[in-house]
């Protein structure tokens, strides 16, 4: 019996994010330090899961990538990213970017959560 490898690999938890920054009107560039908060509304609302921290991220031209794992958050509900920057190794607050950045779905989330409706309808049928 042969078993397709690809099919034995699971997704995780982790996603990436990719972000502009600005710095008093003009791109960023040089390091910052990121904070990411996730939350069930976009305004107000409860934290979700942990705070997350990038240290000395590089930003050229005003972009970043990022990758973030906040483990198993989402489960189908609507999520908000909030974001704090501050310089590189500094000890200052961070001044965190509004609005915050609903988390929307990407194709394999959307088969994922499709998934589940194959266990609540007793399975799927193989093809082979």
């Amino acid at each position: 019996m042969a078993v397709d490898a690809r099919s034995q690999t699971l997704l995780g938890t982790a996603f990436t994010y990719q972000g502009q920054l600005s710095d008093a009107g003009a791109p960023a560039s040089g390091s910052y330090d990121l904070e990411f908060k996730l939350f069930d509304a976009p305004a107000s609302g409860a934290q979700i899961g942990g705070t997350l921290l990038k240290a000395n991220v590089p930003v050229a031209a005003g972009l970043f990538a990022v990758k973030l794992d906040f483990g198993a958050q989402f489960q189908g509900e609507a999520r908000w990213l909030e974001i704090g920057v501050r310089p590189g190794g500094s000890a200052s607050a961070f001044t965190l970017l509004s609005p915050r950045h609903e988390v929307t779905p990407t194709p394999n989330a959307v088969f994922a959560s499709n998934a589940g409706d194959a266990a609540t309808l007793g399975g799927v049928a193989s093809s082979g």
